[in-house]
């Protein structure tokens, strides 16, 4: 089975709230777009973690919904900080089991893998959480030795990249928690985020970890200890190709070169 990993597009239908963001956003998501739907063998899901606007507007999903239509397979969405609940909901409620909450938590299956997805939004705030109703609705359904393979998906890691000021607008509230309820987890269990700009893989409390790159602007690799935002620069855009067998797990790394 294999499930494509990419985040934070940030597109947008007039103009961008964020001044980082490319203004061909748009142009640089649909050439991801292409990739994945021509992606050989067929990919089975494609999990897309959040900051998919840059405003979240009715007019911003609609044009997402135009980008994603090469796709045929599952994309499975996450708000970001840039999204907003409401419009997301009215826009992707006929292709996601949102539930029923003021949270666009869901539960769903891509062949023998349970896929939970988190809403870690904080309307009007960068930094991200994960309220106690999420933390109940996530432990019930990752119960402390549980065996059974899961993905879990989420816009805020709770995992650090190293790189200080972007780790401290992550993840905010509810990290200690969920950092149990992986930790106590027995099965294989991988959880994919978005948010930093930059992609990277780590291992937290068993589990495997990594953020997706983004193709709206990306972060240089900054591990100093001080906590002075990283500049952007300009790299290969790639993204994540996870190959689910037997309860294992093999990374692959796809470019895409978003320039002509």
């Amino acid at each position: 089975m294999l499930i494509a990993h990419i985040s934070d597009f940030h597109v947008f239908s007039d103009k961008p709230e964020t001044p980082l963001v490319r203004l061909d956003a748009e142009r640089v998501a649909r050439r991801v777009v292409a990739d994945l739907a021509a992606f050989a063998p067929r990919l089975d899901a494609i999990a897309l973690t959040g900051d998919l606007t840059d405003g979240g507007s009715a007019q911003d999903y609609a044009l997402l919904q135009d980008i994603l239509a090469p796709l045929s397979m599952p994309v499975l969405m996450v708000p970001g900080n840039h999204d907003k609940r409401h419009a997301l909901r009215s826009a992707f409620a006929g292709r996601l089991p949102f539930s029923d909450s003021a949270y666009l938590n869901y539960e769903t299956r891509i062949g023998g893998l349970k896929v939970l997805a988190l809403d870690t939004l904080i309307e009007g705030r960068g930094d991200g959480a994960l309220v106690p109703e999420s933390l109940v609705w996530l432990a019930e359904r990752l119960p402390a030795g549980g065996t059974e393979p899961a993905l879990v998906l989420l816009h805020h890691p709770p995992f650090p990249s190293g790189i200080q000021s972007l780790d401290k607008a992550a993840l905010t509230a509810g990290g200690s928690e969920i950092a149990r309820l992986v930790r106590e987890y027995r099965g294989p269990l991988t959880i994919l985020a978005g948010h930093i700009h930059r992609p990277f893989q780590a291992t937290w409390n068993g589990a495997h970890c990594a953020v997706a790159g983004s193709p709206a602007f990306q972060m240089a690799l900054d591990l100093t200890p001080t906590p002075h935002e990283p500049s952007l620069v300009s790299e290969p855009y790639a993204y994540y190709v996870y190959r689910f067998e037997d309860g294992n797990v093999a990374v692959h790394t796809r470019y895409v070169y978003l320039d002509d």
